[in-house]
Formats: structure tokens, sequence, C-alpha cells
């Protein structure tokens, strides 16, 4: 019964997304879609709940998105594959989000969207895998080959253990457009 409804539903959200421009699985149907991918370095300050702040670092690879697409290509996937370290916590986190993207000005933009996220986590009392939902944003500069964004993300993680990973990241990057 599961794999019948989730039939109809990719099925009724590509019939919808093909009548009103919007394209599903544009990487696989349309000859002229192209990626357009960048990769950043990151800083990021991530304030956990449960836990003290700190710096980490990582990356961002961001790319037009092969899912589900806009008439005017608007949405963009943001993969961050980050890491902090402080005291007794570490962890180790994974990032996707797809965001609508809107153009701001010459070569600035702005983006949200929903987020999903994987942590390794390893403080005083677990060390395993939380898993976590959320909303992530930025803002984006691009000039020729030259990319700089500043972002926002807060992620709700499962608590196990009587430990959660529920923080607010927020991060500067700098990279290269492709």
């Amino acid at each position: 019964m599961k794999k019948i409804i989730v039939a109809t539903t990719l099925a009724a959200l590509a019939l919808t997304a093909h009548a009103d421009g919007w394209r599903f699985l544009p990487a696989q149907s349309d000859a002229n879609f192209k990626f357009e991918p960048t990769v950043a370095g990151t800083l990021n300050h991530v304030d956990p709940s449960d836990h003290s702040s700190d710096f980490g670092y990582g990356i961002d690879l961001n790319f037009n998105c092969g899912l589900i697409q806009d008439p005017q290509n608007r949405i963009r996937t943001h993969l961050q594959i980050g890491h902090v370290s402080k005291d007794s916590m570490k962890a180790d986190m994974f990032e996707l989000s797809p965001r609508y993207t809107v153009q701001l000005g010459k070569g600035l933009s702005m983006g949200a969207g929903p987020s999903v996220a994987v942590y390794s986590v390893d403080v005083p009392g677990y060390d395993g895998t939380l898993y976590g939902i959320g909303i992530a944003g930025g803002v984006n500069y691009r000039m020729g080959s030259l990319y700089l964004g500043v972002d926002a993300r807060y992620h709700n993680t499962q608590s196990k253990q009587g430990t959660d990973f529920d923080n607010l990241t927020v991060g500067f990057k700098a990279g290269v457009d492709f």
C-alpha cells in the first residue's frame, strides 16, 4: 500500500509540475539542463542547545536542483559537510537543503528552504548518529567565478539517550563557481 501511495504522489507531482512549467527530474528529461555547481569552504558558528557553542569548518557544494525545477531554474540544492569540536563535544555534520532562490541584484541572490541533516555526535553519555530536520536560508554573491555567501540554518534533532543536537548554525563561505 505504501508503494502505491508513493507512486501516486510522485505521479501527481510530476503532472502538476509539468502543467505549470515546473519540471520533475530535469537533470534527466531536459537536454539543456545544467547543474552549474559551486564549491566553497565554510566557517560556521554552531550553537547546539545542550552544549557550548563553537566555530567549525566544512565545505558547501551547491548546484541547480536536478529533482524538481521551476521555469526560471530558481531551485538550488546545498549540500554541506562540516565538523565542530570543543572540549568534550565533537560532531560531524551532513546537511541537505533545496532552496528557492531569488535574484536581488547583479550577482546577489537570496534563498531559503527546508533542510535535513545527519549528525555524528560524540558527547559525554552519547556517541552515535542523530537525524534532524529544519530550515535554511542564505544570501549569495557571485562575480565571475568568485562565490561568497552567508547562511543561517536551524535543525531540530531527535533525542537519543537524553541527548539531542538541536542547533542554530550561522556560517560564511567563499569559493568558486563552475
